[in-house]
């Protein structure tokens, strides 16, 4: 008799709370890019876009190493947090590593892909690889962004706001331009 109704208000829990964790993530996500501090990252080539990986243009951020004091070995496949500060030119730069999320300064989880302790050099994985694009840009966005990030024309960098440990990529910018005016202004359809 009373296994209907707790039957139910079971379902309905459960329900909700499917509902809550994919909501907190928008959330989460609006207020970084809404609250958070602004960041340029530069950019470096890649190899060309995997076919199965869909529509967003494939990034790989830099500085991707960090030199840490004394030559302190990090385990490979650590969380980090990488605590940023803009540098001279505005793009961002590591200052230090730390195991936690610091109170202090902005800072981006990343992972530890293996470090020499003989230089201090430890080789860093963010997070923020895939730059989103509508269906039919994306594919154009993707060749112009290979074609202006090439080892001898280097002139990508995105946006990342970063609030409380959480960084949103806010958008890739090709010679100066946001990826959809420089697709614009160019017309190329690559």
């Amino acid at each position: 008799m009373y296994k209907k109704p707790l039957l139910l208000l079971g379902l309905a829990a459960a329900s909700l709370a499917q509902l809550a964790v994919p909501g907190w993530m928008i959330v989460r996500r609006e207020i970084t890019l809404r609250e958070g501090e602004l960041f340029k990252f530069s950019t470096a080539p890649v190899d060309p876009a995997d076919a199965f990986r869909g529509r967003y243009v494939w990034l790989r951020l830099e500085p991707d190493r960090v030199t840490v004091p004394g030559g302190a070995a990090w385990p490979d496949n650590r969380r980090a947090y990488a605590v940023l500060a803009a540098d001279a030119n505005g793009f961002a730069k590591v200052i230090r590593l730390d195991p936690t999320l610091p109170s202090d300064a902005p800072a981006i989880p990343v992972r530890v892909l293996w470090s020499d302790s003989r230089t201090g050099e430890v080789h860093i994985r963010w997070p923020l690889d895939r730059f989103y694009m509508e269906e039919k840009k994306a594919p154009a966005a993707e060749a112009a962004y290979r074609s202006r990030s090439r080892r001898d024309n280097r002139d990508c960098h995105v946006t990342v706001r970063v609030h409380d440990g959480n960084a949103v990529l806010e958008n890739l910018f090709i010679d100066g331009q946001p990826i959809r005016d420089y697709l614009n202004v160019t017309g190329k359809s690559y």
